[in-house]
């Protein structure tokens, strides 16, 4: 005699699927919002506020940066000091970086569209092969100059600032040499020539 059917079993199966994948969706969700609480937690107080990977300052709560220097891709000198009085967009860089390369044509048209108004300055760390770093920029037609940091030595002025591990991300930093604000991730043209013009008109 066959056994009876349980037909609450299959039910139950896809029940236990479903609980599964929500929480994996709610600790990814935890696990994001957790990062952005520990970037605002950091003496940050001043911040206006955290969209996602997006940080901006009060004008009256920001800080002066330190400086960050080092040698260009073509072997020059090369200091955020060099461009004082101006808007800086420091971006941080790798050849290596899949993010990297999916912002770079925005970073480039938002230089040439904001040209007179912000001096872009990039920081390419972690490329050991300057040749690899220098095609880079040919590929993306990337007209700003930047720093070559392949042991992060130049980034270390950024600590408290810059996650380590924050690679791309873009700092706006006013005339005044202070942090305005802060992208960890990628960026889109829109959103950074939209900051630029406001940290500009201050």
């Amino acid at each position: 005699m066959p056994s009876p059917r349980r037909p609450h079993a299959a039910p139950a199966a896809l029940l236990r699927a479903a609980v599964a994948a929500v929480l994996l969706v709610v600790l990814a969700g935890c696990s994001a919002t957790g990062a952005d609480e520990g970037t605002r937690s950091a003496g940050q107080e001043g911040y206006v506020g955290v969209r996602r990977n997006l940080t901006q300052i009060a004008p009256a709560d920001r800080t002066v940066l330190p400086v960050v220097s080092g040698t260009s891709l073509d072997d020059e000198p090369l200091s955020t000091e060099d461009y004082r009085g101006e808007v800086v967009v420091v971006n941080v860089w790798g050849s290596w970086c899949a993010p990297c390369r999916a912002e770079a044509p925005a970073l480039a048209k938002a230089s040439a569209k904001t040209a007179g108004r912000a001096q872009f300055l990039g920081i390419t760390t972690r490329d050991n092969d300057p040749a690899q770093a220098r095609a880079f920029v040919r590929a993306f037609g990337i007209g700003y100059p930047s720093i070559y940091d392949p042991d992060g030595k130049a980034l270390l002025v950024f600590a408290g600032t810059l996650p380590p591990s924050a690679i791309p991300s873009t700092l706006i930093i006013d005339k005044e040499g202070r942090l305005a604000a802060r992208v960890l991730g990628e960026i889109s043209e829109l959103t950074l020539v939209t900051m630029i013009d406001e940290v500009a008109a201050e």
